[in-house]
């Protein structure tokens, strides 16, 4: 076994050659250092979040430019709306026309009347 060093408290030691830690005492003051950076990662980054999240002026050229585009859904919607009204009455045609209708023999007109 060969000698290596604690990568917490730096004493040498003799263990398993992939030991990185004298002890267990070590080994908990790593981890709970590794917690705490963690910890405060986190908080700095929810802190850096509630800065983001306050109100900010939308430039003027923006906000014309997302009222026309809501102007445009608006429009759509409504042709989407005109499109399907008529596909139904197109429907409704279709299926009128498809029923069978009752036809009427007419007598036929005299020639005299006709060539009138």
């Amino acid at each position: 076994m060969a000698a290596s060093m604690c990568a917490v408290c730096g004493t040498g030691f003799t263990g398993r050659s992939d030991a990185v830690y004298c002890s267990a005492a070590c080994r908990q003051k790593a981890h709970r250092a590794r917690t705490a950076r963690r910890v405060d990662a986190l908080r700095s980054l929810r802190s850096g979040r509630n800065e983001v999240r306050r109100p900010v002026g939308i430039r003027s050229d923006i906000a014309q430019s997302i009222a026309r585009a809501r102007e445009q859904i608006a429009e759509s919607r409504r042709l989407c709306r005109v499109s399907a009204e008529r596909l139904q009455r197109l429907e409704d045609l279709q299926r009128e026309l498809a029923k069978p209708r009752e036809v009427r023999a007419t007598t036929p007109m005299s020639y005299a009347k006709w060539a009138r």
